[in-house]
């Protein structure tokens, strides 16, 4: 009996229970950026993303700087920060809350401040698709690199969405869309938009290639209206 025992265990093929996935996920970039619009420089980009899940809330930080200098100048300068809070509500449906940064002193912005709450859903969710759409208030404090030029202090909205698709077991395809109107100046729109794919070469490495478009309906005097930059550069995750 004993005999037979050992070998039942001996002869076990029951996989093992897969790994719960880790609450923490980071991810870091690095690459090279090309821009086109208020400057048009070759240099490099860094940024990084951190979520935190903890039951239904999620955190989640965000930063990225692009920054270059050519003959002793800066010719890039472009800092973006983001703070995040996601609690679940109702099975795909949600609530956020957001505090942004942004600075770029080459499209005449020193600084911006929004703070964003609203609603967020899932829409579509499979093996291959999924697709979020959100929704919401924000307030926003803007100061432009002109001394003469007040702070501008407004009420405002915040439409986006959110779609990535699964090429393969890891490789992966992404657009957004992000839509910012000025609630007392029409003119005042700022959209947001990201292309990205993403092509993995080992288990925690990946090659990413994005293309940004930021537009401001009603710039800072004097600059333009539309910025693009095109990344290219290693993801690493964690």
């Amino acid at each position: 009996m004993i005999i037979i025992l050992a070998l039942l265990i001996a002869t076990d093929t029951t996989p093992p229970a897969p790994a719960k996935p880790s609450p923490v996920k980071f991810t870091g970039d690095a690459g090279f950026v090309s821009t086109g619009g208020n400057s048009s420089v070759q240099t490099l980009n860094v940024g990084d993303k951190l979520t935190v899940k903890l039951g239904t809330m999620t955190f989640t930080q965000q930063f990225g700087v692009v920054h270059g200098k050519s003959n002793g100048n800066i010719v890039a300068s472009s800092w973006r920060g983001l703070i995040r809070t996601d609690v679940g509500v109702h099975d795909n449906v949600g609530m956020y809350g957001s505090v942004t940064f942004e600075r770029n002193t080459l499209a005449g912005l020193a600084s911006r401040i929004g703070t964003v709450t609203g609603l967020s859903a899932q829409l579509v969710q499979t093996k291959t698709d999924k697709l979020v759409v959100e929704g919401g208030v924000s307030i926003t404090t803007q100061r432009g690199t002109a001394a003469n030029l007040p702070d501008n202090d407004f009420l405002g909205g915040r439409a986006a969405t959110a779609y990535v698709h699964q090429l393969g077991p890891r490789a992966s395809f992404a657009q957004s869309i992000e839509l910012l109107p000025n609630f007392h100046q029409g003119a005042d729109l700022r959209i947001n938009t990201e292309t990205a794919l993403l092509a993995p070469f080992t288990s925690k490495a990946a090659v990413k290639l994005s293309y940004i478009i930021r537009y401001d309906g009603l710039p800072e005097p004097g600059f333009f209206s539309t910025d693009r930059l095109f990344t290219s550069g290693i993801q690493i995750t964690l």
